[in-house]
């Protein structure tokens, strides 16, 4: 029988929470709530740098997390009480006592190991004697899920003694690598996750792009054991529409947004040039920006700023004061529209030495040109990034559970019955037409101080060519 307790009672009032208003509480939550760990994502900020540009885009991590657990236990309602979602379940996918604890438990941590800025650092990562100085945050779930504090036992040890569960577990299915079997469950094209961050990043950003039928598409949940993950109905397919095209114009329109870029692009060559210059050891950097707020990480850096730090020392100060850099050319990295990409444009993505270097060539070039004195770092490549926001291999494998009587003797159907999203015909927004929406929107600039934009577009058949020479 499923936990009443975590379920379907409340027995420690509520919590309220934008998006989704009232939320119940229950002991074992409350203890996780409560915890100094659990706590420091409040000053976390979900968008980074995002305030900058939207000013109410200061929810943090903390709030985010609770709503994925809310999202999560109304799926989970969902699926143990719908006749039709408990008859397909299986030995492969079972929604026991112990999974759906799991699950809960997965969706209220799975950012506990977020630090400050951790999506931009992670993107192209400030690299010491060519490794990423700073981890992936879903590798960092165990250190925080031990960690201890005075008066406090480890949150490890409250999903043991409270939840029941085994902490290792949960570790397993949040992280990036990890195997567990719910993986697909936490983290996907039907996630928890991103059904909260659209939503929740929507109405703080005040922006009209944040409308999904989320009480429609919970109700078209099933299970697909085959495939270890959630499949819907024909009545999920508008609103999962509503889910892709929401996630598109948040790409274009926040996550991408070119202020938020360029203040990510001058974070990092700071962040780059005083690990290459032993201005601060990879070590202290790494407990500087694991251990802090998003405000504290800043004035920490600030205080630690001395003269012996490199010149580019001066962009925290530009990005504190909000001196931010202007874009000066912007290209698109694929040929023929989104098909093909631009390889040379992609190279400076994983290349952090090349990327210093045709800085420093374009900044020479133009004190030759003008008498300058740039000292390399006035211009920035904000390359376009590597990673897909959209999960396309597991859109292809989604798939769709029919339940009108016109698809029930569908040929295309397997013999579980189940038809693949892409397959169902009912659908525009198919995997391959997903993927041309999210390179339209993926860009190469330049950025710049404003005051060299004019003479970079004087040059630019100049700079293109040192940006070719690879």
């Amino acid at each position: 029988m499923i936990s009443d307790n975590l379920l379907f009672c409340s027995d420690g009032g509520f919590i309220r929470l934008p998006v989704w208003g009232h939320i119940p509480l229950n002991t074992p939550l409350k203890k996780i709530l409560a915890h100094p760990t659990f706590l420091r994502l409040k000053g976390i900020r979900q968008l980074s740098f995002a305030q900058q540009v939207y000013p109410g885009a200061n929810h943090t991590r903390f709030e985010h997390s609770i709503g994925v657990y809310h999202l999560m236990k109304l799926i989970l309602q969902r699926i143990v009480t719908n006749p039709l979602a408990e008859s397909l379940q299986g030995d492969a996918l079972i929604f026991d006592d112990h999974t759906c604890k799991l699950l809960l438990a997965a969706a209220l941590l799975h950012d506990i190991g977020h630090y400050p800025h951790a999506h931009v650092l992670e993107e192209q990562a400030p690299v010491y004697r060519n490794k990423p100085v700073f981890n992936a945050h879903e590798s960092l779930i165990e250190r925080f899920l031990f960690e201890h504090h005075d008066g406090f036992s480890s949150i490890a040890e409250i999903l043991e003694d409270q939840w029941q569960v085994n902490p290792h577990e949960v570790a397993d299915i949040i992280a990036v690598k990890g195997s567990g079997r719910f993986k697909k469950l936490i983290s996907g094209t039907l996630d928890p996750d991103k059904m909260d961050y659209l939503m929740r990043d929507a109405h703080h950003c005040n922006i009209p792009y944040g409308s999904i039928d989320i009480e429609r598409l919970i109700e078209s949940f099933v299970p697909d054991p085959g495939r270890g993950r959630f499949a819907i109905t024909e009545k999920g397919i508008a609103p999962l529409e509503s889910l892709l095209f929401t996630k598109y114009m948040m790409m274009r329109n926040v996550y991408w947004h070119h202020t938020s870029r360029t203040f990510a692009v001058m974070l990092r060559r700071m962040l780059q040039d005083a690990v290459d210059e032993s201005a601060i050891s990879p070590e202290k950097l790494r407990t500087l920006f694991y251990d802090n707020s998003d405000d504290q990480v800043l004035h920490e850096l600030t205080r630690l700023h001395s003269s012996s730090w490199p010149p580019s020392g001066e962009l925290l100060h530009s990005i504190i004061q909000r001196k931010i850099y202007k874009r000066s050319l912007t290209l698109c990295p694929y040929h023929n529209g989104a098909n093909e990409p631009v390889t040379w444009m992609f190279a400076y993505t994983t290349n952090h030495n090349l990327r210093k270097k045709k800085e420093i060539e374009i900044c020479k070039m133009l004190n030759k040109h003008y008498a300058l004195r740039l000292k390399g770092h006035e211009i920035l490549i904000d390359p376009p990034s590597l990673k897909d926001v959209f999960d396309y291999a597991d859109l292809r494998e989604l798939r769709i559970f029919p339940t009108r009587y016109e698809h029930l003797n569908d040929s295309r159907a397997t013999r579980e019955r189940y038809i693949r999203f892409d397959d169902f015909g009912e659908s525009v927004f198919l995997s391959d037409f997903i993927l041309s929406f999210e390179r339209y929107t993926k860009k190469f600039r330049l950025v710049c101080q404003e005051n060299l934009c004019e003479r970079i577009l004087e040059n630019k058949d100049m700079i293109l060519e040192i940006l070719h020479e690879g």
